[in-house]
């Protein structure tokens, strides 16, 4: 598949992180020129769905659109009515209890009670050197410990290392528009992990340096994207009944012709 992406104007994390994980080899390109160059959004995934799920949750708690009385019935009715099974049985049991065990009232409220909220999804459109970037910060925050915040839920495992030091990018882009909103930069950038055992909530403290790094990132990604040509579908290279991402993840994994 060779085909030039136009230049885009506005640009996400998703869309930025997409590609570069097809560099990593922990995607594909050709599922990232479908979505993103095709229109072609396919269909999402369970953990996905899973995500989705918890962050309408909170969502709705933190603008009263949802109350303690009738959390479990929602909780239940979401899980029920998911769009995707999880991969395996054992999986989905784990993943289901998670989800109770967080919403429940001391989990829950021992975390948000520190936190007033400034802010929950609100759209946010900002620039880098010229380059068009569009958000939806999970949360913006006064902390009772940590002061100015932005926060993340994830539905993932905790992040660590250099897989932490890559995503947490997403927050320092969000960074851009808070500043310009309140007139400095978050004090801290959370992340909130409910599947997480014990501790399910980690504060990193904002680093200027940090920020240059992440807007290097973007413009080299841009770049990247604006000059690739030849976008290889992964299921290529892989066996896509076997791959996980292939056979999981991909937007495209029930109708791409190249899925073996």
């Amino acid at each position: 598949m060779s085909e030039k992406v136009k230049n885009e104007t506005v640009w996400s994390w998703s869309r930025l992180n997409s590609f570069d994980m097809a560099e990593k080899c922990e995607g594909c390109y050709y599922n990232f020129f479908l979505q993103y160059y095709k229109g072609d959004r396919g269909d999402g995934n369970f953990f996905s769905s899973y995500g989705t799920l918890v962050h309408e949750a909170i969502e709705k708690l933190h603008n009263n659109e949802l109350f303690a009385w009738d959390l479990e019935k929602e909780l239940m009715n979401g899980w029920k009515k998911l769009d995707h099974k999880p991969p395996f049985p054992r999986m989905g049991k784990s993943y289901e209890e998670a989800l109770f065990d967080f919403f429940k009232e001391g989990c829950y409220n021992y975390i948000f009670d520190q936190y007033k909220i400034l802010e929950a999804e609100e759209e946010k459109l900002f620039e880098i050197d010229g380059i068009k970037i569009k958000g939806y910060p999970d949360l913006v925050a006064q902390h009772n410990t940590y002061n100015l915040v932005i926060g993340d839920y994830k539905t993932s495992k905790k992040y660590e290392g250099e897989k932490l030091q890559h995503n947490i990018m997403q927050l320092y882009l969000y960074s851009i528009p808070i500043k310009e909103k309140y007139g400095k930069y978050p004090d801290y950038l959370v992340y909130i992990f409910p599947r997480e055992k014990r501790n399910k909530e980690f504060a990193y403290p904002f680093k200027l340096e940090d920020l240059e790094r992440t807007k290097t990132w973007v413009k080299r990604t841009v770049e990247k994207i604006e000059n690739t040509y030849e976008w290889k579908p992964r299921c290529i290279d892989v066996n896509g009944k076997k791959d996980f991402f292939a056979n999981n993840l991909c937007n495209n994994r029930f109708v791409c012709s190249y899925k073996n």
